[in-house]
């Protein structure tokens, strides 16, 4: 494939396999721009009604059948695996027969070693989690890290939520629930004091504002492994938060410990898919703060955005869609540019966050943006 994209000889072929979400969203960015050529891969019914509501083309193959998977990527330039972290080691494997380049949008885990696994033996370029957190902050946190003096601790502070607050949770289903879950019951992975350490999670709740509207931070997530190593030593504490709307935690706190659902998190995944609304105009907060600990210097540095919805082609796609697509296709605009794509597995903080900045399909990201979220002065951790 690296070599007919080099000699210029017809549009970059990008398969997307899954049709959720994220694969629509990608596929509609995508689909307004003559460079690229794409398919939409996906096993079941909504995904063959919504390919056809939106004229895309498309391909029924499941994960698992990797014959079928190899047809469809006959002759393509990079698959993206929009589906869930289960799924991701066949799409990795059949982009390793292919010899294509392979996206993803997982998080650590088993599936991001078996992607690492395949990425050892393929001649393509190999990018795991190309979503938000792990994905897009990697390489804003390495920007902060060097703009601020001395060894600073960083707070990535993210949170995807509806306009209002819905229900007592203030929340909805917006991104994946298996994904917030282990968030919500796993140890996060942390530096402390430039060491690796795990937290645990809705743990240091304190108060926030953005704007004018107040909010809620606590632990939540995990620093992504690369990115931990990278900084280790360099940095004091680099933490990861959700922002949510005041009370979530307490609610959550509830259901986990109280109901003791956290023994049994199947059952509280079933009643969140079943309970909890469909968020379509949400809104994604991020606030990434450096602040020097040497006394005396008193150094920050910050990244401040609020990302809104956006109509696209005629269809409204939500904020963190639209900022998660909008990084997996710049990340394949660089691929297909050859300015990233060596083979074997390309890490997010080693993809150069200038490429990223001045990309036509994230450009929009880095515009200014409104204050931050701040602790409030009467912030009650614990």
């Amino acid at each position: 494939m690296a070599e007919r994209r080099m000699q210029g000889s017809g549009p970059f072929k990008v398969v997307i396999a899954g049709a959720g979400r994220i694969g629509i969203a990608l596929a509609l960015l995508l689909r307004e721009k003559p460079e690229f050529e794409l398919l939409l891969v996906d096993p079941t019914e909504p995904g063959r009604r919504r390919a056809k509501e939106l004229a895309l083309p498309f391909a029924e193959a499941e994960p698992g059948n990797a014959a079928a998977l190899d047809r469809v990527l006959a002759g393509a330039d990079a698959v993206v695996a929009a589906l869930p972290s289960s799924a991701t080691p066949m799409v990795a494997a059949a982009a390793r027969r292919n010899g294509c380049h392979y996206l993803d949008l997982s998080d650590d885990g088993a599936a991001l070693e078996a992607v690492r696994r395949e990425a050892s033996a393929s001649s393509g370029c190999f990018v795991a989690q190309c979503g938000i957190s792990p994905g897009l902050v990697s390489g804003l946190v390495i920007d902060l890290a060097a703009r601020c003096e001395g060894t600073p601790d960083i707070d990535v502070r993210i949170g995807a939520l509806p306009r209002e607050p819905s229900g007592r949770l203030g929340y909805g289903l917006i991104w994946d629930v298996d994904a917030t879950l282990r968030e919500y019951t796993r140890a996060s992975l942390a530096l402390i004091d430039g060491r690796e350490a795990e937290i645990a999670p809705l743990s240091r709740l304190s108060s926030s504002s953005f704007g004018e509207r107040d909010y809620e931070v606590f632990v939540s997530g995990t620093i992504p492994a690369t990115l931990r190593q990278r900084l280790a030593g360099k940095v004091g504490n680099l933490i990861s938060y959700t922002i949510r709307y005041p009370g979530h935690a307490d609610q959550m706190a509830f259901l986990l410990d109280e109901l003791k659902l956290r023994a049994r998190v199947y059952l509280l995944r079933n009643l969140f898919l079943n309970a909890l609304p469909e968020i379509a105009d949400d809104r994604l907060l991020i606030s990434i703060t450096a602040t020097s600990r040497e006394a005396g210097r008193g150094s920050a540095a910050h990244f401040l955005r609020a990302v809104e919805p956006v109509t696209i082609g005629g269809i409204a796609i939500g904020a963190m869609r639209r900022t998660a697509a909008s990084h997996i296709a710049a990340v394949l605009d660089l691929l297909r540019l050859g300015l990233i794509g060596k083979p074997g597995l390309l890490a997010q903080e080693d993809i150069p966050l200038a490429l990223l900045r001045d990309n036509r399909f994230l450009a929009w990201f880095f515009e200014p943006a409104e204050a931050a979220v701040r602790p409030s002065p009467q912030d009650a951790s614990r």
